[in-house]
């Protein structure tokens, strides 16, 4: 297993550890999310790209490292199939080895994943979809330098996630604006 990325491997397998007394069921679709946050919140380099997929930012790269660190032992990704149904992913049998070889990165961005799992960590995998998209909507806005109103903005969610309703969009946008997490131009 030489050359892989350690550290990468080690933070999600943490992040999975510190999640199970958290999140009711924390699956791959609350993991896309919750590494995304990481990085566009926290600022944790992970390195991976996200874009714009059914369930709001994915990673193609990390869905592949998901199931590369489950078969060397790091994750335990099971399906269920009661419930909200989907796939739960706990710590693996061989969790420890990728804490070992990543111990000083998950020291050094401990209080990040602390913060992250704190502000967004009870969140099940539909609200989570709705806040990073958000996010991500908000950064692409950016990066395109593209200007959107306040309910232009919310409108653009509800076109993008129109299972959730105008006025609670209206609300997680102006958390989300409130905390800083969000500049809506």
């Amino acid at each position: 297993m030489e050359g892989y990325p350690w550290e990468r491997y080690g933070l999600i397998v943490e992040l999975t550890k510190r999640m199970q007394d958290v999140s009711p069921q924390f699956g791959k679709t609350a993991i896309q999310k919750m590494v995304f946050l990481l990085q566009e919140i926290y600022g944790v380099e992970l390195g991976y790209d996200y874009s714009f997929y059914t369930y709001g930012p994915f990673s193609f790269d990390l869905s592949r490292d998901l199931k590369l660190i489950e078969y060397h032992g790091g994750l335990d990704i099971s399906f269920v199939n009661s419930g909200t149904r989907g796939y739960r992913v706990k710590p693996g049998k061989k969790s420890d080895l990728f804490y070992e070889k990543a111990a000083h990165a998950i020291c050094r961005e401990g209080l990040n994943l602390d913060m992250a799992i704190g502000e967004f960590g009870a969140y099940n995998a539909r609200e989570l979809e709705l806040r990073s998209t958000i996010i991500y909507t908000d950064r692409d806005l950016e990066i395109n330098r593209k200007q959107y109103g306040r309910d232009d903005f919310i409108k653009l969610i509800h076109n993008l996630k129109p299972h959730f309703e105008l006025s609670y969009i209206a609300e997680v946008v102006a958390d989300l604006k409130d905390k800083d997490f969000i500049n809506l131009g």
